[in-house]
């Protein structure tokens, strides 16, 4: 018991120290540097031209009437289109109407294509209003939001469904990680917080949280957490150094594109990565750290007398069959994720070697490789703590071999 107040203490003082280092700074102001100043000027001075000229309103439409597509040629360029109505369904243009052309085509040569609307589909409207009061509209894109609510409720009654009382706690701990992700690490590292110790710190406290929420307060989840925090470190360090031996930048094209229009705000991307790398290695871990507590937790119930290093070679022995689909799960999660850039690549008659060279498959795979190590890792790491914990015998009841007078003595 005093070795299990002992870990408890140790494991909430490095939550502290989290707390202490998040909260207890305010997030100072990012300072704009002269060039940044001479940017955000001349942005400015392009807005106040663009407002002379045309007035720019995003809003909400719904489809009333949708033609069939067709093709338009624009000089060496051929689009493929399609001519509907949209009704304003918010703002100032509420109820009116409004024929525009949507433009199916993707790219210049027209290989990717989009979905054709159809009528009854909210769709994200731009609406432009020049000096004479003429008014355009422009179909942005179709309203997905509504279809991913939907599929996370339907996803929510499925655990529910399923996993009864457990699956309520288990609704409990995901909508408790979120909540955690999204107020502190998220909105730290907006606000300027060190990615590095919100990722960690924030995995600490879901870890925690988390497994309290189902299982309760005891050895096993004491094991689980410490376990899983081991594990979610483990991956952190080698994605640290490997990311730094590979001179890895940490920025796709898709952050390059973005950070172009971001005068006032600088992220560090190689410490996003980290962060990433954390997150996503978090869940597996979790899994696999909880999966070896249990289970030594049943064999210890169901035999006292076993030694801790029984146990410890029986938590080794368990989690030798968990790492064998665990680690192919987040494998096979971020190929999965880099699919399409794949096969781009190879169209392209890269060789493997080139396209292993590309700076956003090589953090993929160093992603998926450091996030496996994190689950091999939080095995021994598991299996050693209960073992620990559990070094002395435990006095269990069980049935005595003697009766007498058909009752049952008790043997401890």
């Amino acid at each position: 018991m005093k070795k299990t107040i002992l870990v408890i203490i140790i494991f909430l003082l490095m939550i502290n120290s989290f707390a202490i280092t998040t909260f207890a700074t305010e997030g100072e102001p990012i300072q704009e540097t002269p060039e940044q100043n001479n940017g955000t000027e001349e942005l400015n001075n392009d807005m106040q031209l663009i407002e002379k000229s045309d007035i720019i309103t995003d809003t909400y439409g719904r489809i009333i009437e949708a033609r069939s597509p067709r093709e338009i040629q624009s000089g060496t360029v051929k689009d493929r289109v399609q001519d509907v109505k949209v009704e304003i369904i918010e703002g100032e243009y509420i109820g009116e109407e409004f024929d525009t052309t949507f433009t199916l085509s993707y790219d210049i040569e027209g290989k990717i294509q989009a979905y054709e609307l159809d009528v009854g589909d909210k769709v994200l409207v731009q609406l432009s209003e020049d000096l004479e009061g003429h008014v355009t509209a422009t179909v942005q894109d179709v309203v997905r939001s509504g279809y991913i609510i939907g599929m996370f409720i339907l996803f929510l009654l499925s655990i529910v469904l399923v996993g009864g009382k457990k699956g309520v706690k288990a609704i409990l701990g995901l909508l408790y990680t979120i909540i955690l992700i999204y107020l502190i690490m998220i909105k730290g590292i907006f606000k300027g917080d060190n990615a590095i110790i919100s990722s960690v710190g924030t995995s600490m406290l879901v870890i925690l949280g988390t497994f309290i929420i189902i299982g309760g307060f005891n050895k096993k989840i004491t094991t689980a957490a410490i376990g899983t925090l081991g594990g979610v470190i483990s991956a952190g360090l080698m994605a640290l150094i490997f990311n730094h031996l590979a001179k890895m930048s940490g920025a796709c094209e898709d952050a390059i594109q973005l950070s172009v229009s971001m005068s006032t705000i600088n992220f560090d991307f190689r410490d996003l990565l980290f962060a990433g790398i954390i997150v996503s290695a978090l869940g597996a871990c979790m899994d696999v750290g909880m999966s070896i507590a249990s289970s030594l937790d049943e064999i210890k119930m169901k035999n006292p007398d076993i030694t801790w290093k029984e146990l410890l070679k029986s938590g080794m022995n368990i989690g030798r069959d968990v790492i064998g689909t665990m680690t192919n799960t987040l494998i096979l999660a971020y190929v999965g994720g880099s699919l399409t850039l794949i096969l781009l690549f190879m169209a392209c008659n890269m060789s493997i070697i080139d396209i292993l060279n590309k700076e956003t498959i090589a953090e993929q795979i160093i992603s998926a490789i450091a996030g496996s190590m994190g689950v091999i890792y939080t095995v021994p790491i598991t299996s050693f703590i209960y073992s620990v914990l559990n070094k002395d015998k435990v006095i269990y009841k069980k049935n005595s071999e003697n009766r007498i007078d058909g009752k049952r003595s008790l043997k401890i």
